[in-house]
This record gives C-alpha cells, structure tokens and sequence, in this order.
C-alpha cells in the first residue's frame, strides 16, 4: 500500500473518531438541554471546543497529506484537492475501496452532527422563546411599561429585550 495512501485513511479514521466524539457531545448536550442543566451545557460546549480544534489539526494533517500523495504522483497545484477527485486519482482498486468506505462513514457522521446540532439549536430557541413568554406573562408585556409602570412608580427600570440571536 502506498505509505500516502495509509496515512490519508489512518489521519480520515482519527477524523472520523472526532466526528463520532462531536456526535456523543452533541447528545449529551440535547439531554442537558431537555434537563435545563446550564452548567452541564457550558462543560459539554467547552469539551466540544476542544474535539472541533482536533478536527481543524486532523484537516490540516489530511490536506498535507493529499499534498505529498498529489507530488508523489507528478501533480502541482492540487492543494484545494476533494476527497472525490483523490479517489478518483487512486489507481489501486483496495485502496480505492478503502478511502471510499472511510469517506462514506466520515460523511454519515457530518451529517449526523449536523442534524443533531441543528436540534439543539431549535431546542435553545424554544427553551428562549418559552422564557420570554414567561417573562412577558409575569411581567406584561413591554408595551405595558410605557404609559403606566414607570409613571406610576417613578422609577426608571429597564426591562430585559429579547434575546440576541445571530441568525
């Protein structure tokens, strides 16, 4: 097997690890959502932070490896190279088959990561949602505050807005 090759695909399985890693965060993260567990969410966000900073590593290790298989086969220029284009490139059918097994499963577990975090995120803003509708029941609604409570009690209280969400 070309030294290249086993090194692209051992550096794709450690990818594939840290994807799957994600994947077990992600998870912990929604039941610490359903719970209303803040602190459990910001230790499980921290551990996320550190696996997306391996993934970035593990990326950067993959690229210059495809690099060096792109030199060693006569090709310049190939830096922005997809994972398609190198099998596509690999001439060996059982390294062929190797690297697209490990890229089909590297592929199931992004999307995977992708559905769950999309989840989460629709979890967060019900969770948002619900405290400020709490919040305005409660307290009235802010369009209340204007003609009375601050007249009234002579005081210049401010209300929280709603929540800042980058869309």
């Amino acid at each position: 097997m070309n030294e290249h090759i086993r090194q692209i695909l051992m550096t794709l399985q450690e990818l594939l690890d840290a994807h799957r890693e994600l994947i077990r965060h992600a998870n912990e993260k929604t039941e610490a959502i359903r719970s209303e567990n803040v602190e459990a969410v910001s230790l499980i966000t921290s551990r996320e932070k550190k696996s997306v900073q391996r993934i970035v590593d593990l990326e950067q290790t993959r690229l210059l490896q495809v690099g060096r298989y792109t030199v060693e086969q006569g090709l310049r220029n190939m830096r922005s190279l997809k994972m398609e284009k190198l099998i596509q490139m690999v001439y060996h059918a059982e390294q062929k088959l190797e690297l697209q097994q490990m890229w089909r499963e590297l592929s199931a577990a992004i999307k995977e990561l992708q559905d769950v975090n999309t989840f989460n995120q629709q979890l967060i803003r019900m969770n948002l949602d619900y405290l400020q509708f709490t919040q305005d029941l409660l307290l009235g609604a802010p369009e209340d505050e204007v003609t009375y409570h601050r007249a009234v009690q002579g005081m210049n209280v401010q209300r929280a807005s709603r929540y800042n969400l980058k869309t």
